[in-house]
């Protein structure tokens, strides 16, 4: 369980240090996309449930957990894709069969792993008692962004 727990909390700790990179580097684009989001009910879903579970609490508990690169890489977008395709054909069956994959698209500046934000050692720490459930959020747009941007 406690290597479950140290994984998990790499994980929102690593999309969160993404989105406070994000929030400091593109203050009005981070504004935005959170803006944009923050009517969808998968929104406030995701924010009751992080509020609600203490994951920023979790979060900030302790030494600074590692940065894992692959969080949300290509493969793991890939993954995700075929999952969202089968649980369309388990909900809907006029379904048409499986999401067409995603794609890694290279976007200037962006590398492997660290959402292009040039490598994990460059990820800010996460400031303790600041609300990390938005940063959480951009960092997941900044590991989907080279998706945004070819329009899938």
């Amino acid at each position: 369980m406690a290597r479950g727990n140290q994984w998990t909390r790499s994980v929102l700790c690593t999309l969160a240090r993404r989105g406070v990179a994000l929030r400091r580097r593109e203050p009005a684009r981070a504004d935005a996309l959170i803006d944009a989001v923050s009517t969808w009910p998968w929104f406030k879903a995701g924010q009751f449930l992080f509020d609600l579970m203490e994951w920023e609490d979790f979060m900030v508990d302790g030494e600074p957990p590692p940065v894992i690169p692959t969080v949300l890489d290509a493969t793991a977008l890939a993954r995700f894709s075929k999952l969202l395709g089968q649980l369309q054909g388990v909900l809907d069956g006029a379904a048409t069969g499986p999401v067409p994959p995603m794609q890694h698209v290279e976007v200037a500046g962006a590398d492997a792993g660290g959402g292009g934000l040039g490598g994990a050692e460059e990820l800010p720490e996460l400031e303790q008692g600041f609300h990390l459930y938005r940063d959480v959020v951009l960092g997941v747009f900044t590991a989907i962004s080279p998706l945004l941007a070819e329009g899938r």
